[in-house]
């Protein structure tokens, strides 16, 4: 059933865009034309959202929300605001100030109306977004058509997941900039018709435009919340569906940046992390084993994601929020990178002439500068973030902190990227990799002995680990070891 939407505005030109544009859009769409009118169809109408131009008049766009938070605090409303001129200062009016009175979202022209729509999806559940999906019976026809290769994205066809009826278009690439949308949104989804696709026309990778990765996104957060606790879904299949909505995500918050909805959508994810770290009984073999299952092709983000959490869940001080909270640095802690020239990402540290070294290593301070004023995200991500290249010899960056200066949840991601690095430059496995680390002195000094001590438990069946038998967290039973 399409959802019902309210808009309104004093231009009788742009409300009639708006509506047009969001009856192709197939919501159902009613308008006013003052803010009057918006409260008596809100009072005898129920519409799952209000979008409202704030110099709507006769009943002011504040009186409209006074109105809205008061009586209909679950109507989603989108503010349209044509100048930020048009704010009251005297009132101490702003963007905030409008939030605060009862307005989910902002929108300050120019814009776009399709960032409108996306702006409104991102306010839907998963159960009002496949509702308000278009169902067709069957499968429409295929479709060839021309399409820039940078505004699609490619998953493995093996684990591509649908609902029943298809969310969004999926296409498979014919070539450079030429696709073929297999399946229209609204389509009965068919995994009889992608199993052909995949043995008897050998395709491996499956399609979608990046317009579509938020719901992409909060698909497959949907999809993750239902098969963790399912002990009969294998682990490599839970982990391969973490991985691949966690780079969807990491590259959302690139387009997009930390906007709410994004940042609710990575805590989202954080919060599947932590479930399948902590109730899957078999994620110690997985972790050992993960070079087998092409380690290359997982996020860099999203492998520190998986070992941090994992390390951390060793802890005595862990908690679920602890854990969750690193999780989310772990998937930001490259962020920084963001504002470093994309050319210079393509190197590595050790290609790197001394002013390039000197600027890639900004990059934890360019991430947290990016986050300090944003009080969606706690202070601890934002601290792990600045000191996740902090060494506990000292010999780190960017402030050359030593020992308990450094947060140990930093020092637990710097020695996780060092890890997945290593790893994946040397193609090893994982317990290969982290031997090569204790062995090595100086490398070993870089972390605290604790962290050390914990990782390795990563790689061991649980119920083998007695507590009266954990190492103390500063002995000397590693350097015994390695040497």
């Amino acid at each position: 059933m399409a959802l019902k939407i309210l808009i309104a505005d004093n231009d009788p030109e742009e409300l009639q865009a708006l509506k047009e544009y969001f009856s192709a859009e197939l919501y159902q769409v009613e308008t006013a034309n003052s803010g009057k009118d918006v409260q008596l169809k809100l009072y005898q109408e129920k519409y799952f959202a209000l979008l409202m131009n704030w110099s709507v008049q006769n009943h002011s766009a504040g009186q409209v929300l006074s109105f809205t938070k008061k009586n209909m605090p679950g109507l989603k409303v989108i503010i349209l605001l044509n100048d930020l001129s048009l704010l009251d200062e005297s009132a101490d009016q702003n963007i905030d100030s409008i939030k605060k009175m009862g307005a989910h979202q902002v929108m300050v022209k120019p814009f776009e109306r399709k960032d409108v729509k996306s702006e409104l999806e991102g306010h839907q559940s998963m159960s009002e977004l496949m509702g308000h999906q278009p169902r067709r019976e069957g499968v429409s026809d295929e479709l060839e058509l021309d399409g820039k290769d940078e505004d699609f994205t490619a998953i493995k066809i093996n684990e591509f997941f649908s609902a029943k009826s298809v969310l969004f278009d999926v296409f498979i690439r014919l070539r450079e900039n030429r696709y073929v949308k297999i399946l229209h949104a609204g389509d009965t989804f068919s995994k009889e018709r992608i199993a052909k696709y995949r043995d008897e026309k050998k395709v491996q990778y499956l399609y979608f435009q990046n317009k579509d990765r938020k719901k992409f996104i909060q698909f497959n957060n949907y999809l993750i919340d239902k098969t963790l606790a399912n002990a009969q879904i294998p682990t490599v299949t839970k982990a391969n569906m973490l991985k691949n909505v966690s780079s969807q995500y990491l590259e959302e918050v690139h387009v997009e940046g930390l906007k709410p909805q994004v940042l609710e959508q990575g805590r989202e994810i954080c919060e599947s992390i932590f479930q399948f770290v902590d109730q899957d009984k078999k994620l110690h073999h997985f972790l050992r084993d993960l070079h087998n299952l092409d380690p290359s092709s997982y996020s860099h983000s999203f492998l520190v994601t998986l070992y941090v959490t994992s390390i951390t869940k060793q802890f005595d001080w862990q908690s679920p929020q602890t854990i969750q909270s690193m999780a989310m640095a772990c998937l930001l802690h490259d962020i920084g990178k963001t504002k470093i020239p994309k050319e210079l990402l393509l190197l590595r540290p050790i290609q790197m002439n001394d002013e390039q070294l000197a600027l890639y290593h900004q990059h934890p301070q360019l991430g947290f500068d990016l986050l300090k004023d944003n009080k969606l995200v706690n202070n601890t991500v934002k601290q792990v973030i600045l000191q996740h290249h902090e060494t506990y010899d000292g010999t780190g960056y960017p402030a050359g902190l030593k020992g308990s200066r450094i947060l140990m949840m930093a020092n637990i991601v710097c020695l996780v990227d060092d890890f997945v690095h290593l790893m994946l430059d040397a193609e090893t496995s994982p317990v290969e990799t982290l031997k090569t680390i204790l062995v090595d002195k100086e490398m070993a000094k870089r972390y605290h002995s604790s962290i050390l001590e914990n990782f390795i438990k990563v790689f061991v069946d649980p119920e083998k680990i007695m507590k009266d038998r954990t190492l103390p967290s500063n002995s000397k039973v590693l350097n015994k070891k390695a040497s």
